[in-house]
């Protein structure tokens, strides 16, 4: 573990002052040291040893620039008035006392006094590897002391700066910034940070940081590494009615061969929790109407979701746990399942869609044809002009036919009458 420990002290002419630093083992320190504003000009300098005529380990040179010396660093920031010291890569030998001094040409330096303690570190610098389109959780420990402290997580530049930082809030369980989200796990003794939609130029060094106090900060040096990995699916959409059987095959890389597998869902919050995880390869695991199994040979973590029901619907994550239980876990998020569950078969819900669009389409080709035909009729409506004489030779040309024998009964007729 690196850590790296800020303080702020103050100068005054007669070293009267002095700070208590505690450093660790493979960690460093950084020492803040205010001035007066007349003495922005004066060079500054940092040495260890006894007063005066200590050896200088380090001092200003140009303006608005870092100065290195070995393993020390120092910048003066006279718009502050105050300049910092870094020492990296601390050792027990580095155990000792420190002068923060401002050279004077007339009469004596200022300084203060900076007794350094280096303790030996439980933890070291670690290395994270994630992939680009994935997520992942790195796992920040810390000491029981700290518990109550506010955490923070920063990009940390050229000298072990940070240039951006997300940090925990009170009355919050998960803080926000972005892509990057910071949760406090106070009872397991560690905070994550859980990191989205990664993408290459994530690679860089970061701090795990726990803000002892606002000239104290204690850091955990992380290397990120981002890894454009194109051979393996990302994200997969499934759509499965209500009483059907979810599977899905997970590809993962091959550096997570041996890590064990997991699958969550994810709720509003950043990470996703879960209960059971594949330890060996070809042993399925099943819990409730979940089943996962982990074939290393073929690099292959299988998901299946029996009966599922509208409740399973949401966004799901296959993942491997790299290291977890040691202080230099982290997880890896490979695989995202975007699951819809639908009330009925989705071949059902095609067909009945079919039908009606059909019937539908029917009915209107039904209206419109009949609409035509009326029109049709109205327009071919034909009109009727005779004569009298045709209407009286008309009737008696039907009548005739119709009825032969009409003549043969007026004779008759004639003798009734009679």
């Amino acid at each position: 573990m690196k850590i790296l420990l800020i303080f702020t002290l103050c100068l005054i002419s007669d070293g009267g002052a002095s700070k208590e630093v505690t450093g660790y083992s493979g960690g460093g320190v950084l020492i803040k040291c205010k001035y007066d504003t007349k003495y922005t000009e004066n060079q500054k300098y940092f040495c260890k040893g006894s007063w005066p005529g200590c050896p200088d380990q380090i001092k200003t040179g140009a303006k608005n620039e870092w100065i290195k010396s070995g393993n020390f660093s120092l910048f003066d920031d006279k718009k502050s008035a105050e300049f910092s010291v870094m020492i990296r890569e601390l050792t027990v030998e580095d155990t000792g006392t420190y002068y923060c001094g401002v050279h004077k040409d007339l009469g004596t330096d200022i300084y203060t006094t900076v007794h350094l303690k280096v303790k030996e570190g439980s933890l070291d610098s670690r290395e994270v590897t994630a992939y680009a389109g994935t997520r992942s959780n790195i796992k920040c420990r810390y000491d029981d002391e700290y518990k109550e402290k506010p955490k923070a997580f920063c990009k940390m530049g050229t000298d072990q700066w940070c240039i951006k930082q997300i940090s925990t809030e009170p009355n919050k369980e998960w803080s926000h910034d972005g892509r990057f989200s910071i949760h406090d796990n106070r009872s397991a003794g560690f905070f994550s940070v859980f990191i989205r939609e990664l993408i290459t130029e994530d690679t860089r060094t970061y701090a795990c940081a726990v803000v002892v106090s606002d000239e104290t900060e204690i850091y955990t040096v992380l290397k990120l590494n981002v890894i454009e990995d194109l051979s393996n699916e990302k994200s997969v959409s499934e759509t499965v009615h209500v009483g059907g059987d979810l599977t899905v095959n997970c590809k993962y890389p091959k550096s997570l061969r041996n890590d064990n597998k997991f699958l969550c869902k994810r709720p509003a919050t950043a990470a996703c929790s879960y209960s059971s995880t594949v330890r060996k390869s070809r042993t399925y695991i099943n819990e409730g109407k979940i089943s996962l199994y982990d074939d290393r040979e073929t690099q292959i973590f299988t998901v299946r979701i029996k009966r599922v029901n509208e409740q399973d619907s949401g966004e799901y994550w296959c993942g491997a746990e790299v290291n977890w239980t040691s202080n230099r876990g982290y997880k890896v998020y490979f695989t995202q399942i975007d699951l819809m569950v639908t009330v009925f078969p989705v071949s059902i819900v095609i067909t009945v869609t079919v039908s009606l669009l059909v019937l539908l389409i029917g009915i209107i080709f039904l209206f419109v044809t009949l609409h035509e035909r009326r029109k049709l009729q109205g327009t071919m409506t034909p009109t009727f002009s005779w004569t009298n004489e045709d209407k009286i030779s008309e009737p008696e040309s039907v009548y005739e036919i119709c009825n032969p024998n009409i003549y043969q009964l007026e004779p008759v007729y004639e003798n009734l009458s009679e």
